[in-house]
């Protein structure tokens, strides 16, 4: 257990304010209801295998704390209540467990009678020792970081192709998450693997660090065949211009005079809009009727000059 802190400012107020809620406390109960008061003497037997500073609460009310040696009793003192039930309790902080605690016990005050309250044993937690082992099956080494229950430990250089300790713990019985995380050198891509291990005495765990893959090899692959490509496709086209130079030239002649030449007279009606095409359809029909009727007059005309002439 710790040693005994010395007075301090705060301690000093913290007493004051104690004993002043103790008069306090006793005068409410003399002078509330006008009662007989008792007199309840307080003990306290500390069970604990530490040494341990324990408070004292009469109706929830703060009275007093005091240190308690271990396996030990302790008297807090006489305090004059009205009779009937009250509750008393007392708290104290345990150092090997790092929880706090609280025990209360009711007694019904009448005449001069003790109040004995006792704190609990509570034992530090069993430890064990875990051993992190870490197999790499990479072809370099990798640094690699232990982490116990999402809080980080130690990181440490992995041998490549080999069995590494990352690190030898003492670990409170029960379950703990055990991840290793490393960075591979080539890809950049971080890597994690877990285990989840029951701990219920000294045991050893292996995780494994599998290979990564190669992306800057792949990648670098592709760019050294994109130039190959790039020199095949003007190859190629170099040699179709060497083998019909005459042909191109024509089709840019072709090309030239097509863009160039206006349209000619009589191709002014494909150049007409949808309605004055249709308008020309609907006038050929009457064209052709004055025609077959200027023939079919000539003919009588003529027909007549013969008749008369005979």
């Amino acid at each position: 257990m710790g040693k005994k802190n010395p007075f301090h400012p705060l301690l000093v107020c913290m007493v004051l304010l104690s004993d002043a809620a103790h008069a306090s406390y006793l005068e409410s109960y003399g002078n509330s209801s006008g009662e007989v008061t008792s007199a309840a003497h307080v003990y306290v037997f500390n069970r604990d295998d530490d040494r341990l500073r324990i408070s004292l609460f009469i109706d929830s009310i703060l009275i007093d704390s005091l240190e308690v040696s271990s396996e030990s009793e302790a008297e807090f003192g006489t305090y004059y209540l009205n009779k009937g039930e009250h509750r008393f309790t007392i708290t104290w902080w345990d150092d090997d467990t790092r929880k706090s605690y609280e025990t209360s016990a009711t007694a019904t005050v009448e005449h001069d009678m003790p109040v004995v309250l006792y704190t609990e044993k509570n034992d530090a937690p069993d430890k064990f020792y875990l051993t992190v082992l870490v197999k790499n099956e990479n072809d370099k080494d990798l640094d690699v970081c232990l982490y116990i229950d999402d809080k980080f430990e130690r990181c440490t250089i992995a041998k490549k192709s080999s069995m590494t300790e990352a690190d030898k713990i003492k670990l409170e019985r029960g379950m703990h998450n055990i991840s290793v995380r490393w960075k591979d050198p080539e890809t950049e891509i971080e890597y994690r693997k877990i285990r989840r291990v029951d701990l219920t005495g000294d045991d050893a765990v292996v995780i494994y660090a599998p290979k990564g893959v190669s992306l800057k090899k792949e990648l670098s692959h592709s760019k050294a065949q994109k130039p190959e490509n790039s020199i095949e496709s003007s190859k190629t086209s170099q040699s179709s211009t060497k083998k019909d130079p005459a042909g191109n030239a024509s089709d840019n002649r072709t090309d030239n005079r097509s863009l160039n030449t206006a349209p000619k007279t009589g191709e002014v009606s494909d150049l007409r809009t949808p309605k004055q095409a249709a308008e020309r359809i609907a006038e050929e029909p009457h064209h052709i009727l004055n025609e077959q009727m200027y023939l079919y007059a000539f003919i009588i005309s003529l027909a007549v000059y013969l008749l008369f002439r005979s």
